[in-house]
């Protein structure tokens, strides 16, 4: 060998060349076995509209490969149950974390049953049980009111409806919420009872919310909680008036009027 030393480095640089060469294919065949990696995703079995509530029926798992997988995609079933769409969904699409709306973030429409409408009764803690009333709960609601005419007076109590649904205290939904402190610090609020509330909003039928608004404008409005453990869903009740309720004839209203008379002089 005429040159050992250039046939050393010769060798050398070969096995460097080589040595990175080798380097780069682990990493590339590294890299396509991390993107092909097939991975559970949920995709949607069928068109889904914006603001619709999902279940489990909306959806099938199948396995994607990494590259291929959007961002934010969901994995699992339990991810979405009970949340809504925030924008439609087709079938055959990924379904994204993006495109999912919590029960508390939905606002109260989404705690309002189908075909039912809420309807805001003004309350204090007189006529809302002290209170107690809160969201979740069953009331009736009895209105008081005065039937007479002229000077009769004809006060009467009458339950108007009976089982109604509290869909909301105030702006409390019976949902925790997340709060700020002044200290910068997130604490989970657990809202109950009036509070600062002076409106309770019930969950009624469209003919029922008319006659529940044109009742407020008439007479007084009370609320009367309903047990958890009630079972008849409505009584037949009489209306209450003065008669039966004090056992005395219902009273008639006066006019104070004025006593005179008229004096003559001057011959006038």
């Amino acid at each position: 060998m005429k040159n050992p030393k250039a046939f050393i480095a010769a060798l050398i640089t070969a096995l460097l060349f080589t040595l990175v060469q080798c380097r780069y294919v682990h990493h590339r065949e590294q890299g396509l076995l991390f993107d092909s990696e097939l991975m559970p995703t949920l995709v949607a079995n069928r068109d889904i509209p914006a603001n619709y509530k999902l279940d489990e029926t909306m959806f099938d798992v199948v396995d994607v490969p990494r590259k291929w997988r959007q961002p934010q995609a969901v994995a699992d079933v339990d991810e979405v149950l009970g949340q809504i769409s925030s924008n439609p969904i087709l079938e055959g699409e990924q379904v994204l974390a993006t495109k999912l709306v919590k029960p508390d973030e939905a606002g109260l429409a989404f705690y309002v049953p189908p075909r039912m409408r809420g309807v805001s009764v003004a309350v204090d803690e007189f006529n809302a049980v002290g209170g107690h009333v809160k969201p979740g709960t069953y009331v009736d609601i009895v209105g008081t009111f005065d039937f007479g005419e002229g000077d009769k007076s004809d006060v009467r109590t009458v339950t108007l409806f009976q089982n109604v649904y509290v869909l909301a205290v105030g702006d409390d939904i019976g949902q925790p919420q997340a709060v700020t402190t002044m200290e910068g610090e997130e604490e989970v609020y657990e809202p109950g009872g009036l509070g600062g509330g002076r409106t309770v909003t019930l969950a009624v039928y469209p003919d029922e919310a008319q006659k529940l608004v044109m009742a407020q404008e008439l007479g007084a409005l009370t609320l009367t909680l309903r047990s958890l453990w009630e079972k008849e869903k409505a009584l037949e009740l009489e209306h209450a008036t003065i008669h039966n309720t004090l056992g005395i004839p219902q009273r008639v209203r006066t006019r104070t009027r004025a006593r005179w008379e008229v004096i003559r002089t001057g011959g006038f």
